[in-house]
């Protein structure tokens, strides 16, 4: 092809794609893509973004996601031996320090560390800074330690660019608003002292708040995205009574897969259309058995607990995504004492989904990639904390459902559980394919586990990968 042009602008380009960070619980797939590595294996770029939005009603669960997306990002850098930073804005002033605690005891190495005293997590609130006063001192941060020393600051990660280069990334923190409904500056406060409910002095407050909100929502994009601090914002979400019902007129909804008359509080048009990622959590309910009324999966096997409340179901739902189609619905499995459930959940899913890779029958029954191990509804869950190699079964399993039912449109081949067990055993030992990881991380070849994603297994099926870090392993 004849080139016609002599010269170009001199734009400086855009990086090859936003590097993302791996929260599992079925959280990834829809939201990612498969990268090449450095040793030709595929690393799923996937999980939490840049700017993530949730919204829902109360009680279903948004900030208990929001945690969970930020403590399985922060754990997987913990293990590549660098120390991260976390910062939650409290606009509610109801976190419980104690609780989230508790739920750092389900991931593999934020558990026994003390991040809210070892200088990984601050949590502050409008008691000790107004909005506008935190946002100062976190843009302060980012702007004059985390981009004057970028340098310094700068890792690498296991990505290849196009051009076959190491892709670097300055090293990320990450932030919560929680949530931005009821997010304040000085300003308004000084109002609010100075005029009585009623009084007319007080009726610019809801303008002046809308406008900061907007300029917030307007600079974060670009201060996230600049100096990699990755932030998870929450808002309540409730109806829109100002929607007149009338046969000549429709209301507009502000994102496609919001439902007729629902409105998100205390937020601007800027809120819907400039995180990355958006979720709603629609509804949530108690995940009891019909028969015992305890929870569908107890702890214990023998112990009912009936009447329990602690296991609970959310159903959330895609409003918008960057990275892919939006719309898709998943059920997230959450304990009140433990945080989310991302191995449980993965099963719950595979087993609602006419028992996707489970042989057996109804009450005895196992994976088809972990045969060795029988499981009923009374004795997974206790299994599934105490064995690695179930979890990562499990997720391989729940992986290529995900794979069949969102990508295949795309004209991808997905080998069935059977299919990819049945042909590897040949070659490989299956024992220790379970005993590796999918998530990446920095330093990603130096992880005791080693890294192989469900894409590279898919790859050894297809005879186009072999590990790089593994001797064929021929019976």
């Amino acid at each position: 092809m004849k080139q016609m042009f002599k010269t170009s602008p001199a734009f400086k380009e855009i990086d090859a794609f936003k590097i993302m960070y791996n929260v599992g619980c079925l959280l990834d797939i829809p939201t990612g893509t498969y990268i090449k590595g450095a040793h030709g294996e595929s690393i799923l770029n996937g999980g939490l973004g840049v700017l993530t939005a949730i919204a829902g009603r109360g009680n279903t669960f948004k900030s208990t996601l929001a945690h969970y997306m930020v403590m399985s990002a922060v754990d997987k850098i913990v293990a590549s031996g660098y120390k991260p930073y976390i910062n939650t804005y409290d606009t509610e002033m109801n976190f419980s320090i104690d609780r989230l605690e508790n739920f750092t005891n389900n991931f593999d190495y934020l558990k026994g560390l003390d991040i809210f005293n070892n200088g990984i997590w601050t949590i502050t609130d409008k008691t000790k800074h107004m909005g506008n006063e935190w946002y100062t001192l976190l843009r302060d941060f980012l702007k004059n330690d985390k981009l004057k020393n970028k340098k310094e600051y700068t890792v690498d990660t296991p990505f290849i660019s196009p051009k076959g280069e190491i892709i670097k990334t300055i090293f990320p923190s990450f932030g919560e608003i929680d949530s931005m409904s009821e997010f304040e500056t000085s300003d308004i406060q000084e109002i609010q002292n100075k005029n009585e409910l009623g009084e007319s002095g007080g009726n610019t407050i809801h303008m002046r708040l809308g406008l900061a909100k907007t300029r917030l929502l307007m600079e974060l994009p670009s201060l996230c995205n600049n100096i990699g601090h990755y932030m998870v914002m929450t808002a309540h979400l409730g109806q829109d009574t100002s929607i007149q019902q009338s046969q000549y007129s429709t209301p507009a909804k502000k994102l496609q897969y919001m439902r007729m008359g629902e409105k998100i509080k205390g937020v601007t048009d800027k809120f819907f259309f400039l995180p990355n990622l958006f979720w709603q959590t629609v509804s949530s309910s108690s995940l009891n058995n019909q028969s015992t009324k305890g929870p569908e999966y107890p702890k214990l096997k023998g112990n009912q607990e009936e009447g329990s409340h602690d296991l609970n179901i959310i159903t959330i739902r895609q409003l918008r995504n960057k990275s892919g189609p939006s719309g898709t619905v998943l059920s997230i499995i959450v304990s009140q004492s433990e945080g989310i459930l991302p191995s449980l959940t993965e099963f719950h899913y595979i087993k609602e989904n006419d028992r996707f890779g489970l042989d057996g029958s109804n009450l005895s029954y196992n994976l088809v990639l972990y045969p060795e191990v029988k499981l009923s509804r009374t004795t997974v869950r206790n299994l599934i904390d105490s064995d690695y190699k179930l979890r990562r079964a499990i997720k391989i399993t729940a992986d290529l459902l995900q794979m069949t039912q969102l990508w295949r449109a795309n004209g991808m081949s997905v080998p069935t559980p059977n299919e990819l067990y049945n042909k590897l055993k040949d070659k490989y030992d299956w024992n220790i394919l379970l005993e590796t990881r999918d998530w990446w991380t920095f330093n990603n070849d130096k992880i005791e586990k080693k890294f192989l994603s469900t894409m590279d297994l898919i790859n050894m099926y297809n005879d186009t990968y072999v590990p790089y870090w593994l001797n064929k392993q021929k019976k």
